[in-house]
């Protein structure tokens, strides 16, 4: 079962769907540079491409960094790190990729601190 489908079919997301998605989104909707493999693609590229070896590679995947790790910062065929680059620069997509995993998690503790 791929991991869309799997979505659809439960309510609710557990955290590491959930900052999955969230990391997904940002790339999404962000302006960067996904370069892979030596060629340039557009973040929408970048975020199919995470899909697909999530997918694949999704009996490894049971927490955010993993998912990082597996899908999101190096070619398993060339061994070749992925790289980001944005209006800063260029950096490990490694390091981008956990850049927005703290930012979620940031988010979820602050929305955890607000008194109900």
């Amino acid at each position: 079962m791929g991991f869309a489908v799997a979505l659809a079919d439960t309510p609710a997301q557990s955290e590491p769907e959930a900052s999955i998605e969230y990391m997904l989104a940002r790339v999404a909707s962000s302006d960067v540079v996904f370069l892979r493999n030596g060629k340039a693609h557009t973040a929408a590229e970048a975020v199919d491409h995470m899909r697909l070896k999530y997918e694949y590679y999704e009996d490894r995947i049971h927490t955010p960094e993993d998912f990082i790790r597996w899908a999101a910062t190096k070619s398993v065929l060339s061994g070749r790190a992925y790289r980001i680059r944005d209006e800063n620069g260029e950096v490990p997509a490694a390091e981008w990729m956990n850049r927005l995993l703290a930012e979620y998690r940031g988010s979820q503790q602050a929305l955890s601190a607000v008194p109900k």
